[in-house]
């Protein structure tokens, strides 16, 4: 049958037959690509088509080049091994490659060829650099500091020695001129190479300071606070500074633990044990409570978890912080714990005490003596039930009042710290504070990096020092440098930087004085410090530059040597 069929139509079929084929093979060569990363499937557009080759882990082999790239269009779904081992997209631009040769090289945005360098402005942040972690030693702790808190790609840099001369006798309130400058020897750096980056010497200031705070054991505080879950977990880096290792117990009620499951609260607790951090999580008393009513209905679950040793129990805020135990155990052991004792101190701002009385403002902490709180904890659904309102604070003052003959102690040192905006005046005026509040909500402070300055010298953090005729160091805080120099400064007053500045503070932290303008004063602010292996203490103190204006950070890495 088939050889009736004219040789024209079968050459014709044969035709028709080949350029189907042709075009099949087209179509499947330009098809989109798809990568197994662990179960996502990852599509490569066809003009990123030389990333296409996955490797081991899910990282993109670069078939154009010797180094590794990663996808970052990769599925929500795809594995946690990728987006544990990839860097965030940049935003600035392509990220450049570590000085090793051996990190990850960001994917380009469409159209951008991989291996065109675009270039950074100097003034340029540094949120897409490469990782710190390959870097020489001595330039980690800077060039960490400067990628995880985003400063520019150069820098504006100086180094400062400090040697600290330990002594039982320093006379904290006094600010000691040091004749010579702490700015001298500034040079530019280049962050995003950090082998080749050369620090300047320095040599070594005196400055007497007092002594460490011993090692003590704090076993005769327990402290409680009641919060939801999630602010709980938050807060435990800030806990452990403070709580770790200090044989101080601390009691939380989780507010919304009902809604945790086993899973969850049990992370939690692993969080709290990593931490150094002794403490009990527990249920409210009742559902229905609300926070601020659980706030003194966790006395209950202290007293049951106290011991023969407890003299104090704290009722804190979440936020509430202590550079150091020291001061408050030195503070409170100046009462008669044996006795009923009710301990705290009012808001800063005589409007608040107006709105809601005379107590223990619970941000500095309301403590109670052991008797006081024993004889309180038998009556904590009573004293809600009874309260005028379901403020905690509240709560407890009326509590005390109505149910023992104790009455308020304000004890110097502590601080609600109830002010909004800059908060700078406040530290930098020399004040020697047992506690601080509101430090990640009404304004903010890098209180955890501001502390290690307890850690090295005690009572050093805040302490106050003149360097040359125009520069005020308030250590673990800030350096300001004074346009018109120091002749002027009334030092001796706290300077009015927060929000509400009017007479309602005079009482307390007053007199103000006038803050001064950006242009008066230039303040470098602590971004991070720690403490290293040898137990000298590196401080970083930055000063922002103007990022559309081109303008570079300026870092002063102040290095206290022991």
């Amino acid at each position: 049958m088939f050889s009736r069929i004219p040789r024209v139509f079968v050459l014709a079929s044969i035709a028709l037959l080949f350029l189907v084929f042709c075009t099949a093979l087209y179509l499947y060569d330009d098809a989109p690509a798809y990568h197994a990363t662990g179960n996502a499937q990852v599509p490569t557009s066809k003009t990123e088509e030389h990333w296409d080759r996955p490797g081991q882990d899910g990282v993109f082999q670069d078939v154009k080049g010797d180094g590794a790239s990663v996808a970052t269009d990769v599925d929500p779904a795809a594995s946690s091994t990728v987006s544990a081992s990839t860097s965030s997209p940049s935003t600035d631009g392509p990220a450049k490659p570590l000085a090793t040769g051996q990190g990850h090289v960001e994917k380009p945005e469409q159209g951008v060829e991989p291996e065109k360098d675009l270039g950074h402005s100097p003034g340029q942040s540094t949120a897409s650099r490469p990782s710190w972690a390959g870097c020489p030693a001595d330039v980690q702790f800077l060039t960490r500091a400067a990628t995880e808190k985003e400063l520019t790609e150069r820098i504006r840099y100086t180094r400062s020695c400090m040697q600290p001369v330990f002594s039982a006798k320093v006379d904290r309130d006094e600010v000691v001129n040091i004749s010579e400058p702490i700015f001298k020897g500034a040079t530019e750096l280049d962050m995003l190479d950090c082998w080749d980056i050369q620090l300047p010497r320095c040599s070594p200031v005196k400055l007497t300071v007092p002594n460490p705070y011993p090692k003590g054991g704090y076993a005769h505080l327990i402290f409680g606070i009641a919060t939801t879950y999630e602010r709980l977990n938050d807060s435990i880096p800030a806990f452990a500074h403070w709580l770790s290792g200090t044989g101080s117990k601390l009691i939380a009620s989780v507010t919304d633990i009902e809604e945790k499951n086993r899973t969850e609260m049990g992370y939690l607790e692993d969080e709290f044990q990593a931490a150094g951090i002794d403490a009990v999580v527990v249920k409210p008393l009742n559902p229905e409570f609300k926070t601020s009513e659980n706030h003194f209905g966790v006395l209950k679950d202290m007293v049951e978890y106290s011991g023969p040793e407890t003299q104090w129990f704290a009722f804190l805020d979440d936020d509430t912080f202590f550079p150091n135990l020291k001061p408050l155990s030195d503070a409170l052991a100046k009462l008669d714990h044996t006795k009923d004792a009710y301990v705290g101190t009012l808001s800063e701002d005589f409007s608040s005490i107006q709105n809601w009385g005379y107590m223990a403002f619970g941000g500095a902490g309301a403590y109670l003596s052991a008797p006081l709180a024993v004889k309180l904890s038998e009556k904590v659904f009573e004293c809600i039930k009874e309260s005028s309102v379901s403020e905690g604070d509240i709560i407890i003052r009326e509590c005390v009042y109505t149910k023992s003959k104790a009455k308020l102690t304000i004890m110097p040192g502590l601080y609600q710290q109830d002010i909004r905006g800059d908060a700078s005046g406040f530290f930098e005026a020399g004040l020697r504070p047992i506690n601080l509040h509101h430090w990640k909500s009404w304004f903010e402070a890098p209180v955890i990096a501001m502390a290690k300055a307890a850690d090295f010298c005690g009572d050093c953090f805040l302490q106050r020092w003149r360097f040359g005729n125009d520069t005020v160091l308030s250590n673990g805080y800030s350096i300001a440098k004074y346009r018109d120099g120091l002749e002027t400064v009334d030092l001796t007053t706290l300077e009015g930087t927060f929000d509400k500045f009017n007479g309602d503070f005079d009482f307390s932290i007053g007199p103000l004085r006038k803050p001064y303008s950006k242009k008066g004063k230039k303040s470098y602010r602590l971004l991070d410090a720690e403490i290293t292996q040898h137990g000298d203490l590196r401080q970083l103190y930055v000063w922002k530059g103007n990022e559309t204006l081109g303008e570079l950070d300026e870092v002063l890495e102040m290095i206290w040597q022991k």
